[in-house]
């Protein structure tokens, strides 16, 4: 009876160990393939790109006052006499305080030489004070460049440093967004060309990232000293563009 038991306790040790083992190798055996198409994984990665001409909604004019007077405060106080009748003048055409910012304001003496006739060593000498204030104008009033400068020339506006054209960041955005699809569809099919000659096929997607840094400013005419623009001034378009890099999947087809 003793001899019966410990054969049938026997031949349940090997069934178990022997269904054990099987499991093993067929774990290993899954994990191995798991490992070998991880190890052959296939990708293509591709630059996609989208560009779109856009018109410009906004204005920017760079425009100030400088006066030179014997004493600072009446430097001071003619320039800014000047620039509240340039202020005025622009708001009967519709500029408002919010499109409106003063780039800087600087007090600064001006200095004349002359020779020492005792020590016959040339000094300098402060002859009068010279204030000159900057004033932006940013604006959806395109069209109305050419007639801003003349109206703020007009008022005593004596510099203009810059008459510029560009895109608000709300636009920019909106192209962007609208933009993306067309630059992964780009990089698509760049890919599908790359592989073609290799008898190769996309059958999925690693990674895509997106570059939306893509803008071109139009330039801008910049002009130091005093002018009156009769002629009109036109903006071109712009450029927008994003680009993607896409790492597709592939396989032999």
């Amino acid at each position: 009876m003793d001899n019966r038991i410990n054969i049938a306790v026997i031949i349940g040790v090997i069934l178990t160990l022997g269904f054990a083992v099987t499991l093993t190798q067929d774990e290993n055996k899954s994990m191995s393939e798991d490992q070998q198409s991880l190890n052959f994984e296939k990708t293509v990665d591709v630059i996609g790109t989208a560009t779109k001409s856009v018109e410009p909604d906004t204005l920017i004019i760079e425009f100030g006052v400088e006066t030179v007077g014997q004493t600072a405060h009446q430097s001071l106080e003619e320039n800014s006499k000047n620039m509240r009748s340039i202020i005025n003048s622009l708001k009967t055409v519709g500029i408002t305080n919010e499109e409106l910012s003063t780039s800087y304001l600087n007090i600064y003496p001006v200095y004349e030489s002359h020779e020492d006739i005792t020590s016959g060593r040339y000094i300098q000498e402060i002859v009068g004070y010279r204030v000159s204030n900057i004033l932006s104008i940013e604006t959806d009033q395109i069209s109305d460049a050419a007639s801003i400068i003349d109206l703020a020339t007009e008022q005593g506006a004596n510099r203009i440093n810059q008459v510029s054209f560009t895109v608000s960041p709300s636009k920019i955005t909106s192209v962007k967004e609208g933009l993306i699809e067309d630059a992964v569809l780009n990089a698509k099919s760049k890919a599908l060309i790359a592989i073609k000659p290799l008898e190769q096929k996309i059958i999925g997607v690693s990674s895509i990232i997106v570059n939306d840094s893509g803008y071109s400013p139009a330039p801008m005419f910049q002009r130091s000293e005093a002018f009156t623009s009769s002629a009109p001034i036109y903006s071109s378009e712009q450029d927008i563009s994003v680009s993607v890099n896409v790492v597709f999947f592939i396989t032999d087809t």
